[in-house]
């Protein structure tokens, strides 16, 4: 597009100025939903951007597969640890974890404590979310055995992880109250994956 000529050097500024701001505000948006992403799971970010999903109490009864992962032992590596060394093994558990079920199409529901909870067939619907599930959980362990060989080299204490599966129709959608909403599960199916 050229504009040679059509306009005099003080409206040529302004419509710099004018796409600097732009740009400007495009960037501090692409951060923000960024950071989004890290507090709520991406599946739910993009519907939510499309339109199809509000920020309200609204729960559908669905099939999914719900997983559980925790630490085996955890109170145990909290007071045999210092700070940062517990830090820096459970921050490169919760990465290796996170990155296998998202690696099968799982969304990340939340972290309670040491422990992981994702879910398959919400929000986007997955055919053979049961299968999904259990990859994740076999992966999980693949996964482990090689943070493992790493931390074994820096002389890090080993651990073993417990996982509970179960695939049921629960409800599922956003749950919550007007100063804290959750995109989670809620039923006897989720109660009996975490045991």
């Amino acid at each position: 597009l050229r504009m040679d000529g059509l306009l005099d050097s003080a409206a040529k500024v302004s419509l710099i100025a004018e796409v600097s701001h732009c740009e400007i505000s495009f960037l501090s948006l692409r951060r923000g939903l960024n950071a989004f992403v890290r507090y709520v799971p991406r599946d739910v970010v993009k519907l939510m951007l499309m339109g199809k999903m509000g920020v309200e109490n609204h729960m559908d009864r669905r099939e999914v597969s719900i997983l559980f992962v925790d630490i085996a032992g955890f109170s145990r590596l909290c007071e045999e640890l210092e700070p940062d060394e517990l830090i820096c093994l459970t921050t490169d558990y919760m990465q290796a974890m996170c990155e296998v079920i998202v690696g099968q199409r799982g969304t990340l529901d939340k972290f309670i404590g040491d422990c992981i909870m994702a879910l398959w067939n919400a929000p986007e619907y997955l055919t053979h979310h049961e299968d999904a599930a259990i990859g994740s959980a076999l992966d999980m362990q693949v996964r482990l055995s090689e943070l493992h060989r790493e931390w074994r080299a820096k002389d890090l204490p080993l651990f073993r992880v417990r996982i509970g599966i179960n695939t049921d129709t629960v409800l599922v959608g956003n749950f919550g109250c007007e100063y804290r909403i959750n995109y989670t599960v809620l039923g006897d199916g989720g109660n009996l994956a975490s045991r």
